[in-house]
């Protein structure tokens, strides 16, 4: 984890988080403040002062965290980031045929297919969300046409410059 995205929300109140990993240090943003903080066995260090931490109960569920005297119900999410990348297409010289060929920009895995054969596709529309590099990607057509042929599904893993839907 080099970058994570986190809405925590703590005793009711949704607080956005960002954390960075630096050298086995982390660079906590809450709501735009700043934290440095180092885990360690006997609790968390937040800016240099140690706080005892304990937690009851799953993070992603809604858990019981406690430090010190003090306790608060806390949930955690992470954010998704959704990434637009607009691509060119190429054509597709094997058959002649004058076709359109949207392809994968780098390796990653389908997270959704946005259109099916026969529909006609703006430009700029999505077509396809490719998760890569944990960031989901939309990934548009630069033209407009009508979906020739789908090339992947749903939880296909593809590679960079692999076709994902053909236009005609």
């Amino acid at each position: 984890m080099d970058h994570l995205k986190l809405k925590i929300t703590a005793n009711g109140h949704p607080h956005d988080v960002v954390i960075d990993k630096v050298t086995g240090e982390y660079k906590v943003t809450v709501d735009g403040q700043i934290y440095k903080c180092i885990f360690k066995e006997n609790g968390l260090y937040i800016n240099g002062e140690l706080f005892p931490v304990e937690v009851e109960g799953a993070l992603d569920e809604g858990a019981v965290v406690k430090s010190n005297s003090h306790q608060m119900q806390v949930k955690v999410e992470q954010i998704r980031e959704i990434e637009e990348i607009v691509l060119e297409m190429t054509e597709n010289g094997s058959n002649g045929s004058g076709s359109k060929v949207i392809e994968a920009p780098m390796p990653g895995k389908v997270i959704t297919v946005k259109v099916k054969a026969g529909d006609e596709v703006k430009p700029n529309q999505v077509v396809v969300i490719l998760e890569a590099m944990k960031m989901e990607n939309e990934i548009v057509s630069e033209a407009a046409g009508k979906v020739k042929e789908i090339k992947v599904r749903a939880g296909e893993a593809v590679e960079g410059g692999q076709a994902l839907v053909v236009l005609e």
